[in-house]
């Protein structure tokens, strides 16, 4: 998903439900995220760019929520998450803002 596609999605709404405690939502004119109950666990920038985050929760749900709905895939081996982009491979870190 990008921010055009999300912006699409809400169709003019401020928010909607995209799943089992998951909702879209702008957050202002320029940022839409995901939010799985309290956490963006993605937010989508006009610039084309993106942040993920896992609020500390690192779990089987919040990983396949932003593997869902970001344009970068969360992988896990030996209980490490990592972020799997373009080719590259890196860490998972909470707060990490990735370009398309």
């Amino acid at each position: 998903m990008t921010y055009a596609n999300a912006c699409d999605k809400l169709n003019g709404r401020d928010s909607r439900k995209v799943g089992n405690n998951t909702y879209l939502e702008r957050i202002n004119s320029q940022t839409v995220a995901v939010r799985l109950h309290s956490t963006h666990v993605v937010t989508f920038y006009a610039d084309g760019s993106y942040t993920l985050n896992s609020g500390g929760w690192r779990t089987v749900t919040t990983k396949s929520r932003i593997n869902d709905y970001a344009p970068a895939r969360v992988t896990q081996r030996a209980g490490e998450w990592f972020v799997c982009c373009g080719g590259i491979e890196v860490e998972f870190r909470d707060g990490m803002t990735l370009t398309a």
